[in-house]
């Protein structure tokens, strides 16, 4: 899933940080980088914008992924994707952001790679590989 973009981002820590930021920021928790999506050499953390079960990061018994299902209202209309919403409304949308309203969100899952042991949004949640013993 890649999208040609043309306009600044800016990141927010939360949702959009540089890769080299996001690899740091995983491995301080004791997890592993697998991969992200890169948008003029930002890395998005929001789940949303990733098909279900991508893997975000990895541990020595489990994985972080995304799971769950997307609803925005942005522009008077509601969409099921970050994708529907990008290719309906232009990619620039993305430089509007703060003004999606997730009705719905995917969610970041911990798994140790049979059960469920957490989910979270936003990088700030982010737990310790340590914690879940992954």
């Amino acid at each position: 899933m890649a999208y040609p973009l043309f306009w600044v981002m800016t990141p927010d820590l939360n949702n959009f940080i540089n890769e080299n930021g996001l690899k740091i920021m995983l491995d301080l928790k004791g997890w592993r980088y697998a991969s992200a999506l890169i948008i003029n050499d930002l890395a998005i953390v929001k789940p949303d914008f990733y098909p279900r079960m991508h893997k975000l990061a990895v541990g020595k018994k489990g994985y972080i992924y995304a799971e769950g299902e997307t609803r925005i209202d942005y522009a008077g209309r509601v969409f099921q994707s970050t994708d529907e919403l990008l290719n309906s409304c232009g990619k620039d949308a993305i430089l509007h952001f703060k003004e999606w309203v997730f009705l719905e969100e995917k969610e970041w899952v911990v798994t140790d790679g049979k059960n469920w042991l957490y989910s979270f949004t936003t990088l700030d949640k982010l737990p310790k590989r340590s914690k879940y013993r992954c």
